[in-house]
């Protein structure tokens, strides 16, 4: 029986034996951007967002600069989603205490920052401090961010043009298209979107 074992394990050794070398194998990386950087800028953004969200404001300014503060220290002790949700919804909060309230033009101008608050707790979160990051991973969703960026200064930018200015078109132009998105959203729930 031993004998019928050593034949089988000759016999599969010799089908996974090839002989040949394993091919030389080259990986090439382009120019990287260090993990610190995106996790430094992080909580400089939370910063940022929620002091200018709080300097629109009649609240205390030691109120919001406070929590502008914690929200920076625990976005640096710990990067991720939470932080930079929790820093969006002050930032929101605080503008509901706006001089210009209900509606602050600035939120279309803050929106950005909002964006880039996000998108840097997404990547602080993924990255430790040593890690690197290629370029080329960072430029693959450029085009799509810098287009909302971009969109949003744009809209942020007329709306504060017009702020204050009665605009009927406008008006009509968004119910139009909260209709419309409101027809998309329901028709994909009842299942006729395909």
């Amino acid at each position: 029986m031993t004998g019928l074992r050593a034949r089988v394990r000759a016999w599969w050794r010799a089908r996974r034996a090839t002989g040949r070398p394993l091919p030389a194998v080259g990986v090439e990386t382009g120019r990287r951007l260090p993990g610190w950087t995106l996790r430094a800028a992080f909580p400089v953004a939370v910063l940022v967002l929620v002091a200018a969200a709080g300097a629109r404001t009649t609240v205390l300014t030691e109120l919001y600069a406070v929590l502008a503060v914690v929200l920076a220290v625990w976005a640096a002790v710990r990067p991720g989603p939470a932080p930079a949700h929790v820093a969006l919804v002050a930032a929101a909060l605080l503008l509901l205490g706006s001089v210009e309230a209900p509606f602050d033009p600035a939120t279309l101008w803050l929106a950005p920052l909002g964006y880039v608050v996000t998108r840097l707790g997404w990547w602080a979160h993924h990255l430790s401090a040593v890690d690197q990051v290629e370029l080329a991973a960072l430029r693959r969703t450029l085009a799509r961010d810098g287009l909302l960026v971009g969109a949003a200064l744009v809209l942020g930018a007329a709306a504060w043009a017009l702020a204050g200015h009665p605009v009927a078109w406008l008006v009509a132009l968004g119910v139009v298209a909260l209709a419309a998105l409101a027809w998309t959203v329901v028709r994909a729930e009842d299942g006729g979107a395909r």
